[in-house]
């Protein structure tokens, strides 16, 4: 009895793990096509129309998240921890402000003070705002809570 207790969590345990796996994989894919968005974006916005690079960054952060979301919500994340859409999407919006805040302030101060490249600057950002964007929707989005 006991044996068959540890197997079945053993088995529980090894498909969470496989899960968190396979939607970080998942993640990941997501987040390189957003990111060459975002990326692609903002260099057209600085460098081809003249726009300010924390504007173009926000900008284009703002595009690529609303895909970011679209491709977790269809592709990524089963589970559904808010049932309604647009409470669900206020919700990823205060989560990715949070993350938009990150971006901007990393490009900002590693442009500014460091005299880094503004591309460059956006690499850093990105880094930071992956693991946290990844981190916070899986557990305030798409977690379940007992």
């Amino acid at each position: 009895m006991i044996e068959n207790f540890v197997i079945s969590v053993r088995k529980i345990h090894r498909y969470i793990k496989n899960e968190l796996l396979v939607q970080a994989v998942k993640y990941s894919m997501v987040g390189g096509v957003c990111t060459i968005l975002d990326f692609s974006i903002l260099f057209i916005l600085t460098d081809f129309f003249g726009v300010n690079y924390i504007i173009s960054s926000i900008i284009s952060f703002m595009i690529a998240t609303i895909l970011n979301y679209i491709l977790c919500v269809t592709w990524i994340f089963e589970l559904r921890v808010v049932k309604k859409i647009y409470q669900e999407f206020i919700f990823y919006l205060v989560i990715s402000g949070i993350g938009l805040m990150v971006n901007t302030l990393f490009i900002w101060s590693f442009t500014e003070f460091l005299g880094f490249y503004f591309m460059i600057s956006k690499l850093f950002a990105t880094g930071v705002v992956f693991v946290w964007n990844f981190g916070a929707r899986r557990y305030f989005l798409h977690t379940a809570v007992d």
